[in-house]
């Protein structure tokens, strides 16, 4: 879609710098390409109260493009070392193009803790996998 723009743009920057001599420094500035091409939207939150963790994951897709989402819940304790180890995880999958899914955890232990949600969704075969935290 961009293909004929930027290599235009190129080679007139690299013909201007030849003419112009070795001192011309250029930036080429390449348009924003779209963060997401089957999901709208993505969210994961955490909310722990008390020693229970409440873990929330959201996504929209696009209708009539969408057609199925796998959400990989994991709720992860920072280490003594400062690495995140996974505490547990939950799998779900969702046949449409929007959904969401909340997992608790009972009787935590004292620490750090965050909500690891991967958000794999598809288009017929095609997918993308986009990762969300949530602390």
């Amino acid at each position: 879609m961009f293909k004929k723009p930027i290599s235009l743009l190129c080679a007139i920057l690299l013909s201007t710098s030849f003419v112009a001599g070795s001192n011309v420094s250029a930036a080429v500035v390449l348009p924003d390409a779209p963060a997401y091409s089957y999901t709208s939207s993505c969210s994961s939150q955490l909310t722990i109260t008390g020693s229970t963790a409440e873990c929330y994951s959201c996504v929209t897709g696009y209708y009539g493009s969408t057609t199925k989402i796998v959400i990989k819940q994991m709720l992860q304790k920072k280490t003594s070392s400062g690495n995140w180890e996974d505490v547990c995880s939950w799998n779900s999958t969702i046949n449409n193009f929007m959904g969401s899914v909340t997992n608790y955890k009972y009787s935590l232990s004292s620490g750090t803790y965050r909500l690891k949600s991967v958000f794999t969704v598809y288009a017929g075969s095609n997918y993308e996998t986009i990762t969300k935290y949530g602390y």
